[in-house]
């Protein structure tokens, strides 16, 4: 019983279950705009939900959860996923996922890392790795070496420049001597999709997608719990609207051009 009351009590009284019933009752009681407000608490409780939210971010993850990956390649580009400085480990839980993933598959294929991202207040996604490997690089790659300018082998490169992907691209591509590139881009699975058209859309052709960060669990069975609010849904809700118009912004850039 009180384990149902807690779930209840943060279904409907925190965000973004607190907004839905507060437009709920606002429906309810007043005299004008009622089915304006009956609508808004109807389309946020859609996306509060997992068996919305899911659907909708599915359809960007799932198309990268069994890619394989090539056999060599030029280099692995991590994108940047954020840091906050001062942290033992600055990198965000996004963000070093996708290191972590990233060196993985450098090491074993034995081609360098390329990190972009120019972060904030001067603090790159580069630094921000190099910071947390000085925590974590005993136990992972503490032989690795660091490197602002491309050479083969695996090693770890900065590119600090790019504010976003189609920037990374552009200056990922200017870093390798070489007239069309072979890469693996390593991002979250929802993110993918986007990341590989602003690459195509920068003149990069062979790229090779190594998705982590799966918010979407395979075949996951329906629970009635799934049908109160969920910060969580919501950010799934959020991620696959924030892609859907990323990726219409890619869409519209692709015509100007």
């Amino acid at each position: 019983m009180i384990y149902l009351l807690s779930k209840l009590f943060t279904a409907l009284l925190l965000p973004p279950g607190l907004f839905v019933t507060l437009l709920a009752l606002l429906a309810f009681f007043a005299r004008r705009a009622r089915w304006i407000l009956a609508g808004a608490a109807l389309f946020l409780y859609a996306l509060s939900i997992h068996p919305v939210a899911d659907r909708l971010l599915a359809h960007y993850e799932e198309p990268f959860r069994h890619t394989e990956l090539p056999h060599t390649a030029d280099a692995v580009v991590v994108l940047g996923g954020g840091n906050i400085r001062g942290n033992p480990i600055p990198l965000t839980d996004e963000a070093l996922k996708r290191s972590l993933y990233g060196l993985a598959i450098a090491r074993e294929l034995d081609i360098p890392l390329i990190v972009s991202g120019t972060g904030d207040e001067g603090y790159s996604e580069f630094q921000g790795l190099i910071d947390s490997l000085d925590r974590l690089g005993p136990i992972l790659c503490a032989d690795a070496t660091v490197s602002r300018s491309f050479a083969p082998g695996f090693r770890i490169i900065g590119e600090t420049e790019s504010a976003d992907t189609y920037e990374n691209a552009r200056l990922t591509q200017d870093m390798i001597p070489k007239e069309r590139p072979s890469l693996i881009v390593v991002t979250s699975a929802y993110h993918m999709k986007r990341a590989l058209m602003l690459f195509h859309l920068a003149g990069i052709e062979d790229v090779h997608p190594a998705a982590v960060n799966f918010y979407i669990q395979q075949k996951r069975e329906f629970e009635a719990r799934d049908l109160l609010p969920s910060i969580w849904a919501f950010l799934n809700s959020y991620r696959a609207l924030h892609e859907f118009f990323g990726i219409l912004k890619v869409e519209m850039r692709k015509m100007s051009k």
